[in-house]
């Protein structure tokens, strides 16, 4: 086993949050080489969110259980835009099955969840309180997988 140093830029520049329904060709299997295959197909809408890109925070922690070990993953990030459009887009996902796709800023991409062991999103408005202050939606994804988040390469 060789290692090296070569330093990685840390944390995450961008997440994709998709619901099962828009994913299909599931390996019975996923693993870092088969996760290609898989191919997602996002609904279209016409709504821009920005992610505050210093909010981004992907928790993956791994506890032992009866079953052996399980991966509780627990994902949030802030979203700058705000509107209403937005809150429809985000009610339509809350709660329901999906999966996500994280971009490190070192241009890797993981993949969170699967078909068969999804995550679940919520989500909690915060209008501010002064007219100069904080306003943001702050989205939550949580969910646990028997194995790690596999990396996803197009």
């Amino acid at each position: 086993m060789n290692f090296t140093n070569d330093e990685k830029l840390a944390g995450f520049a961008e997440f994709e949050l998709f619901l099962l329904e828009e994913t299909s060709n599931w390996p019975l299997v996923i693993t870092d080489g088969n996760s290609k295959n898989i191919v997602f197909s996002p609904f279209a809408n016409d709504v821009e969110a920005i992610i505050d890109p210093d909010t981004i925070n992907v928790d993956v922690n791994p506890k032992q259980s009866s079953d052996g070990e399980i991966q509780q993953i627990a994902i949030s990030f802030r979203l700058i835009t705000r509107s209403e459009a937005l809150e429809q887009l985000l009610e339509q996902y809350a709660n329901k099955p999906c999966v996500g796709k994280g971009k490190l800023n070192n241009d890797f991409q993981k993949l969170y969840g699967t078909n068969l062991e999804p995550l679940y999103m919520n989500y909690i408005v915060n209008d501010g309180t002064k007219v100069d202050g904080d306003s943001f939606t702050e989205v939550r994804i949580k969910g646990e997988t028997r194995k790690r988040p596999v990396y996803y390469t197009p």
